[in-house]
């Protein structure tokens, strides 16, 4: 993890995990809304407010459905 308290990406890790069916399904949940949220998230955090970041993406990423996906994809990464 990062001072923001946010995990440290690469770009390979992204392509791992957007790889398997796991994260395919993450990306079109995440997408929902034609994608406005994770671009609003994304430009966030280029501009360094991770807090905002994570405040836009928080209701999403505790939904059960998503909270399950990434249990099963973090599984996977150990």
């Amino acid at each position: 993890m990062d001072r923001s308290g946010l995990p440290s990406f690469t770009e390979e890790d992204v392509k791992r995990v957007l790889g398997t069916a796991e994260g395919r399904t993450l990306l079109k949940l995440l997408n929902r809304d034609g994608g406005a949220l994770l671009r609003q998230a994304a430009e966030a955090v280029k501009t360094g407010d991770t807090a905002r970041a994570q405040a836009l993406l928080r209701p999403t990423m505790e939904s059960p459905e998503i909270a399950a996906l990434i249990e099963k994809i973090n599984g996977k990464q150990e």
